[in-house]
């Protein structure tokens, strides 16, 4: 495993006071920490030997509980080498994203709405768990076929919230299916409409956890379509709130609404091949 996958991780957290820390992990799992727009396992790799790992091999509990406490209790390095050892054993990335990363942040909701771990240890197992994501995405590219350009596509958090290992992951599937993405954990609705109008970007897709956020997002989706230098924009919403009230799925003004993974990237090939015929 080269150097550059062992970059010891760099909290932040110590800049922030504990009411903060406290707001941000409470916000975070209110989002179920993994957002179920991430859970759809059905997503089709590549090719068949893909999908015939990810099904006959399983992640099994005693590993989840394995890998939790090393985010909780050991450096970086040893997160790394867990996960080279899961590939050895015949694993796929495509397999650890999708069942042992999510599992093990879920784990660790658990340790903390039971109080078996600290605010601050959850805190910083979390930011190790965006780290590996961060660290491991050359690699996960490398298990697809990127040949086949899809388009731009920009990934965001609705204004305001808080969970981030959610997109992030969301973004890597996206890049694995042909996409050239950009996901941007913050943005400010300025920055955004500032952003998309210098950029032509095929898609805008965004995450929404929590019904205070609507109305933010809903304008948002109607200043899109006025100042994309792409007047074709596609745009999509998925997240948590959909899954706690699903009949807002009806009531969105985006072009498409997607509760799983597989869902949204199929959502959106399907609409952009609509297009195409039509011209």
């Amino acid at each position: 495993m080269s150097d550059s996958l062992k970059k010891t991780f760099q909290s932040n957290v110590s800049e922030l006071d504990n009411a903060e820390m406290k707001l941000w992990l409470n916000k975070t799992i209110e989002s179920e920490i993994i957002p179920r727009l991430l859970m759809g396992h059905k997503l089709e790799p590549a090719n068949d030997q893909f999908i015939r790992q990810i099904n006959e091999i399983n992640i099994t509990q005693v590993e989840i509980v394995d890998f939790c406490q090393i985010l909780l209790d050991d450096p970086i390095e040893d997160s790394f080498s867990f996960i080279d050892k899961m590939q050895k054993s015949g694993h796929t990335l495509v397999s650890l994203y999708m069942n042992l990363i999510p599992a093990s942040c879920r784990r660790l909701q658990h340790l903390w709405e039971n109080d078996e771990n600290s605010f601050t240890e959850v805190t910083v197992a979390l930011g190790r768990a965006q780290n590996l994501i961060h660290q491991l995405s050359p690699l996960f590219m490398s298990q697809g076929n990127l040949a086949h350009y899809q388009g731009n596509a920009l990934l965001i958090n609705a204004p305001g919230s808080q969970h981030t290992l959610g997109i992030l992951i969301l973004g890597e599937f996206f890049k694995l299916n042909g996409w050239n993405t950009t996901v941007e954990i913050e943005t400010s609705t300025a920055e955004l409409k500032d952003r998309i109008n210098l950029q032509a970007y095929d898609l805008l897709a965004i995450s929404i956890s929590c019904e205070d956020q609507w109305d933010t997002m809903e304008a948002l989706l109607n200043e899109v379509k006025k100042v994309s230098k792409n007047k074709g924009i596609l745009t999509m919403v998925g997240g948590p709130l959909f899954d706690y009230k699903p009949e807002l799925v009806k009531a969105c003004s985006a072009d498409a609404c997607a509760l799983t993974a597989e869902e949204a990237i199929k959502t959106v090939s399907d609409l952009l091949a609509q297009r195409t015929s039509l011209n």
